[in-house]
């Protein structure tokens, strides 16, 4: 017979085996069944903000390896002006077991490296210059792309089946400046509004899908790049611009993607 077992904690009541083995069973492995398949990223939460000198990385869910992870702080990274690309990493570090529990153990670090080692996800990367100040907002969907003085959050991994993929404020950004055209294609209306209505990160295959449809091709491996790449294309289109370059700021500033 298939059931469910709920704990009722009381005063008074005695901590039985079953009950114990029940709030286990749906505290943890519930989380694993629902993400069985995906890929390691993001699930939610782990939104990011910037002081003059930290990167605070807010409370969230993480998935490494089919486990589901709770950053349950903000927690503060610090950073310096360069003028090196740098990338936000969270690396998973394994477990530790004693008789009684089983830790696992994460860390949040900035690498110069844009490879992604076993067990690590990004969060975000920039290239700071002397003098500037590292912002976290947007003014469009081009914006996100910005390499320079700019958290660009266009590689930050989001759990999703079998492949990671894109921030879900990048693809609503994207669904909102398009349906702020006129759109004469009902596939890009049924895909901005279908983003719009889901509030979750949009799967990679779909995204691959949407792209493959409007362009005719899609290259390459599908990763984080290439898609943004491709969403960009598809949003000049539409808007008529063509390929541009975004040149507010300093002199030095310019686009990950051309």
């Amino acid at each position: 017979m298939i059931g469910q077992i709920f704990p009722l904690f009381r005063e008074g009541y005695l901590l039985r085996t079953q009950m114990l083995e029940a709030f286990t069973d749906y505290s943890f492995r519930f989380g694993e069944l629902l993400y069985t398949g995906y890929a390691n990223g993001i699930i939610s939460g782990c939104r990011l903000t910037t002081t003059k000198d930290t990167i605070i990385v807010h409370p969230g869910l993480v998935l490494f390896y089919g486990k589901v992870f709770y950053i349950k702080e903000p927690t503060p990274v610090s950073y310096a002006p360069t003028n090196e690309l740098r990338i936000l990493k969270l690396h998973y570090m394994g477990e530790e077991r004693t008789e009684s529990m089983i830790r696992y153990e994460m860390e949040l670090f900035l690498d110069e490296d844009p490879v992604q080692k076993d067990g690590q996800i990004e969060l975000c990367r920039f290239t700071l210059q002397q003098g500037a100040y590292l912002r976290c907002r947007y003014q469009d969907f081009e914006d996100w792309g910005t390499e320079y003085d700019t958290l660009s959050m266009v590689h930050a991994q989001y759990a999703s089946p079998g492949h990671s993929t894109l921030h879900p404020e990048l693809t609503k950004a994207f669904a909102r400046e398009m349906l702020s055209c006129t759109l004469e294609n009902q596939t890009d209306i049924n895909f901005c509004l279908g983003i719009l209505s889901r509030g979750e990160p949009v799967c990679a295959e779909a995204l691959t899908a949407y792209i493959s449809l409007r362009s005719g091709h899609m290259t390459g491996n599908g990763d984080n790049e290439e898609l943004y790449r491709g969403l960009l294309d598809i949003l000049r289109e539409v808007k008529g611009g063509g390929s541009r370059k975004r040149t507010e700021g300093k002199k030095h500033r310019s686009i990950l993607v051309e």
